[in-house]
């Protein structure tokens, strides 16, 4: 029963460090693209929200036409 738990309490140190291993090379490659210029990496990536959640809101509205009178949907955000 403690190897169990010591199992589990691994599992997520292994996968945060292949996430981190991942977002390294997903970063690399974002200010590879932008020719090494981080500022631009990150403006164009706070773009890139900025678009993604008005079109959230977008959706967000269109679910909410034609449901019941009152009734609305929300999407989740992070």
């Amino acid at each position: 029963m403690e190897t169990l738990k010591e199992i589990e309490a691994v599992r997520p140190q292994i996968a945060e460090k292949l996430a981190e291993e991942t977002l390294r090379g997903e970063v690399d490659a974002v200010v590879a693209f932008h020719d090494g210029d981080v500022r631009a990496a990150i403006t164009t990536l706070l773009l890139d929200c900025h678009h993604l959640r008005l079109q959230l809101a977008f959706a967000e509205r269109g679910m909410n036409c034609g449901m019941t009178p009152g009734r609305t949907q929300t999407v989740e955000r992070a």
